[in-house]
């Protein structure tokens, strides 16, 4: 180690204060070193002249801390002066204030990040350094992990204050650092939702400060005034103490989960709505097919039918879409299978994907023509065909479904006396939104003609 002659400590109970300043620096794993002041012709400091370094000193620099005694800093280490570092040491002499402060300093064999302390001491200067390069690159590897995770991550003081924050929470934002670092959280952009987010966010604070881990799904703000779902959670750091001394904040985007949630709701709300319209529907076949049967057979037979042609409009939405069904796959699942073949049913019109009320009713209007047309129309002939033609249309600013059921090549059709209950189901299958359908009995083939709101 290096020390001036006269140290000017003091002696007490036998045992040196220079002895003692001197054993406590040649252990201390931080370098120290002491420096009086050189002065230009107009009194000003111009440099420091070394007067004191330890061993950790001499270890930190590289240098041998013998060699220093008498040497000038400026010369021997110039990096000072382009770092504003010497500026920063003739301040401390001139004014007498304490001066800390982190910096990198990347100078000659010298490449190192130091925490350093400088003080007035009698007239010189004295410095306590340490090299925290090791801590500093923990900690930016620990802020590039951080940043390189998709939640959003910060940290708080105990009153709220928001410390740090990782760049997927400040690129969320759409701004800078500086303009949510320092402020209370809850008056940080992202929860400019409402007041009732704001004080539910201070609760949370004070919650999470007393040593609780607070979690819940919050609404926040992003960039392009949009608003996101996030799993929030705030979670108390406790010292050795067990004293919380930080919070660090949290949130994890569940947009997609909260639109799964969502479209699940709308799912119940619209089963349970076709679930009561199907019972609606069945209880009143049930009573019109006990009034127009002969006998209990003839009721099982008709009623049977009518609750699978319900049935397989319910495959079809679930086979396709909760939402929609194909028309001709409709077609082909209510008519084909009173058909010898194929080719007894002709279709010509695009296929439109129709909504599943739509769907429901008028598979029901198809099962009932179909079956008259396996009874007594085309479909009860091997040479008769069903023709099917549809297109789209807009009346009256509604979108509608004209569907056009044309039979030819079955027993010649002759006027009923009166309307029988398939008749009567189709009507009433589509009243309920305005729908119609109008039947004509033509000699060479029954015909209908059927018009539905597909809004």
């Amino acid at each position: 180690m290096i020390q001036k002659a006269n140290t000017g400590l003091a002696s007490r109970g036998g045992v040196s204060a220079e002895s003692a300043f001197l054993a406590f620096h040649d252990v201390t794993p931080d370098g120290f070193m002491m420096f009086d002041p050189v002065r230009g012709d107009a009194g000003d400091i111009v440099d420091l002249e070394w007067t004191f370094a330890n061993k950790a000193a001499g270890k930190i620099i590289g240098r041998d801390p013998e060699t220093l005694l008498g040497k000038r800093l400026l010369v021997e280490m110039p990096g000072n002066r382009d770092e504003g570092l010497f500026d920063a040491y003739v301040e401390v002499l001139e004014t007498g204030k304490t001066w800390q402060n982190e910096f990198h300093y990347d100078h000659g064999s010298i490449k190192a990040w130091f925490r350093t302390t400088a003080t007035k001491s009698g007239d010189g200067l004295a410095l306590s350094f340490a090299d925290i390069s090791e801590a500093r690159a923990g900690e930016e590897r620990l802020k590039n992990l951080i940043d390189g995770v998709l939640a959003f991550v910060g940290v708080l003081s105990l009153d709220g204050t928001l410390l740090e924050a990782n760049e997927p929470a400040i690129a969320a934002a759409g701004g800078e650092r500086d303009q949510v670092i320092g402020r209370p959280f809850w008056d940080c952009f992202w929860w400019d939702v409402d007041e009732a987010t704001k004080d539910k966010l201070k609760r949370a604070v004070v919650t999470a400060a007393s040593g609780e881990r607070i979690r819940y799904d919050a609404k926040i703000r992003v960039a392009g005034d949009q608003q996101l779902w996030i799993d929030f959670q705030i979670a108390p750091v406790f010292n050795a103490a067990g004293e919380v001394t930080e919070l660090i904040p949290s949130g994890v985007d569940i947009s997609e989960r909260k639109a799964a949630e969502a479209h699940r709701e709308l799912l119940i709300r619209e089963l349970s709505h076709r679930v009561k319209n199907t019972l609606a529907t069945i209880q009143s076949i049930a009573g019109q097919s006990v009034r127009a049967a002969e006998n209990i057979d003839g009721f099982r037979s008709s009623f049977n039918a009518r609750l699978r042609a319900i049935a397989a409009s319910h495959d079809l939405l679930v086979e396709f879409d909760h939402d929609v069904v194909p028309l001709k796959a409709l077609l082909q699942g209510q008519v084909l299978q009173y058909a010898a073949d194929d080719t007894q049913l002709v279709m010509n019109g695009e296929n439109i994907d129709l909504p599943g009320d739509v769907a429901h009713a008028l598979g029901l209007v198809l099962h009932e023509l179909a079956t008259n047309a396996s009874k007594y129309g085309a479909l009860s002939s091997e040479s008769g065909t069903v023709k099917v033609s549809w297109h789209v249309i807009v009346d009256g600013g509604k979108t509608r479904l004209f569907l056009s059921w044309c039979e030819r090549g079955g027993p010649e059709v002759k006027v009923p006396t009166h309307k029988g209950f398939g008749s009567r189901l189709i009507e009433r299958s589509l009243a309920p939104k305005g729908d119609s359908a109008v039947i004509d009995y033509d000699p060479r083939g029954l015909s209908c003609e059927i018009l539905m709101d597909l809004e």
